[in-house]
């Protein structure tokens, strides 16, 4: 696992990208797994604060209590044209709790009532993917810690 700080310092061309498709949208999906081992696929806001990443939820909400017990995640960004030029984003990873300071200071300014609890989660990541479509052209780069980004090109 390497936090956000860790993917910018080793792939900061990639990172800049990855970071403007989460900025592009507010709502992004959230896979995670239930307590029965199902999964859940959620809507969740991504942010960034103190050289990390995060993603928001209520924290009575079902992938606020599927993260508390079992923290592996898969973060997909919004698709927003559809045209994927600007890229689509999938992230492996690990959520880790933060503090209630955290969430009033890091998560979404006005997007929750004064007294409704917000849970935010700082992430790490396992895997980096980035697809982009240039015309007939498929680009997928994929990062790693440790094994850097690896670029794949093909056609459609």
């Amino acid at each position: 696992m390497a936090s956000w700080k860790q993917f910018v310092d080793d792939a900061p061309d990639l990172a800049r990208r990855v970071r403007a498709r989460f900025e592009a949208t507010a709502q992004h999906v959230l896979a995670t797994r239930t307590l029965t081992g199902s999964p859940r696929v959620s809507g969740t806001e991504v942010g960034f604060a103190r050289d990390e990443a995060w993603i928001g939820s209520s924290s009575r909400s079902g992938k606020s209590m599927d993260l508390r017990l079992d923290p592996r995640f898969v973060l997909h960004s919004n698709p927003g044209d559809g045209t994927m030029t600007s890229g689509d984003v999938k992230i492996d990873g690990t959520a880790r709790g933060s503090s209630a300071d955290d969430a009033r200071r890091f998560g979404p300014a006005g997007t929750a009532e004064p007294g409704e609890p917000f849970r935010l989660f700082w992430i790490d990541l396992s895997r980096v993917v980035l697809t982009t479509v240039d015309g007939e052209e498929v680009r997928t780069e994929t990062w790693r810690p440790g094994a850097g980004v690896q670029v794949d090109e093909r056609a459609r």
